[in-house]
């Protein structure tokens, strides 16, 4: 049943477009869009042991919007995956993994096996989005996007992500009612609604402003099985870059304790294009010393109120342009409480006008129960924008 309704739904949109062209030669120019993707990406995966594993990706991705007229159209984006190699055989709950869809209408569909290949399709974004005046409306699968921070984003509360999902440019969306209303001096006032497959709801208020050259917000709402208040701002302390996010979560049941997630960064700008960002993030909910993350760490869940495992974080950051069509950055994160590090850099470069090439690297390395681990992981990539 899931494989028809998924199929169907892939199919609607572009046969809607079709049949709409029919008798007009130019609707699909005027009032249809369609872009997307191919990517491959091959991985290899080590530990101290000497071990090696590899696995192959291909990525697709196409999303297409219908424009019905200048106030109303309706957006549909779709992310398909096949992964095969040593490193599938071995992870027996990656299918289960790939298979989670938390919205309310379960749109993704995994097939095949470990032993030999896995495929992923998802609908990630289907919604309605309509406009008039200053007032802006969504209605269905759609990324609420709360966060200012560069990294740790303690407001997004609908779409928190994972850091070290690199390949998944466009975040993961909610089943969800938006409604935004602008004001003239350039504040706004949004209020959003998400519910889930295990019928749980995130809600909340949010209201910005500039004050100073400041951009500020504040946020109120149900949180899950919490209520939730907080706020965040981005503006300059002289040639610093200043930006935080703080959430506080006040559970409705008494046996759960209250919670906080902060996040703070600074981001100063140097010479020929290039920046340093340092920041640090605290989860009260995250793991303490003692606990292990190694083998959770690059599939962990993200929340607003877990943005990493661990308590606390702290991040450095260098990156920028190295020549004209190439860009790098090096992002190092530190774990104090497990005593755990990870570097992730990583290179770009355009070949072509939709055509680029990437090397990414997320390495693992630290002290476990007295003993050292570390694990590493190499990405080449390359991608087709269409």
């Amino acid at each position: 049943m899931r494989f028809k309704v998924f199929i169907f739904l892939q199919v609607l949109f572009y046969a809607n477009a079709i049949a709409q062209n029919e008798n007009k030669p130019s609707y699909l120019k005027n009032h249809f869009e369609l872009n997307g993707y191919v990517k491959f990406m091959q991985t290899f995966s080590g530990d101290l042991d000497g071990n090696i594993y590899d696995q192959s990706l291909w990525h697709n991705r196409v999303n297409t919007k219908y424009r019905i007229n200048n106030h109303h159209e309706i957006l549909l984006e779709l992310r398909n995956r096949i992964m095969y190699g040593e490193a599938v055989k071995l992870d027996n709950s990656l299918k289960s993994f790939l298979d989670l869809d938390k919205g309310i209408a379960d749109l993704s569909l995994v097939g095949g096996e470990n032993d030999k290949f896995l495929f992923s399709g998802i609908i990630d974004r289907f919604y309605y989005k309509g406009v008039y005046g200053d007032w802006e409306w969504s209605i269905g699968r759609q990324r609420i996007n709360w966060g200012i921070n560069t990294f740790f984003n303690a407001n997004d509360l609908f779409n928190a992500f994972n850091l070290t999902d690199f390949d998944y440019e466009e975040r993961p969306g909610s089943d969800a009612i938006r409604i935004q209303k602008y004001f003239k001096n350039g504040n706004d006032l949004e209020l959003a609604g998400a519910i889930y497959g295990d019928t749980s709801i995130v809600g909340a208020l949010k209201y910005g402003w500039n004050f100073k050259n400041y951009d500020l917000q504040v946020l109120a709402g149900k949180y899950y099985e919490d209520y939730v208040f907080g706020g965040g701002w981005a503006g300059n302390i002289k040639n610093w870059g200043f930006k935080g996010e703080v959430s506080y979560f006040i559970s409705d049941s008494k046996s759960a304790k209250q919670a906080a997630s902060v996040s703070v960064s600074g981001e100063y700008i140097l010479k020929n294009g290039k920046f340093i960002s340092v920041g640090t993030l605290y989860s009260a909910n995250g793991l303490r010393g003692g606990s292990s993350v190694t083998t959770s760490l690059l599939s962990f869940q993200t929340s607003a109120k877990n943005l990493m495992p661990t308590q606390w974080t702290g991040m450095l950051t260098f990156g920028g342009q190295l020549k004209e069509l190439s860009n790098f950055a090096i992002v190092f994160l530190y774990m104090p409480e497990v005593k755990l590090g990870l570097l992730m850099p990583s290179i770009s470069y355009s070949m072509a006008q939709n055509w680029d090439i990437s090397l990414f690297m997320i390495n693992v390395a630290g002290v476990m129960n007295g003993e050292p681990i570390a694990f590493a992981n190499g990405f080449f990539r390359m991608k087709y924008s269409f």
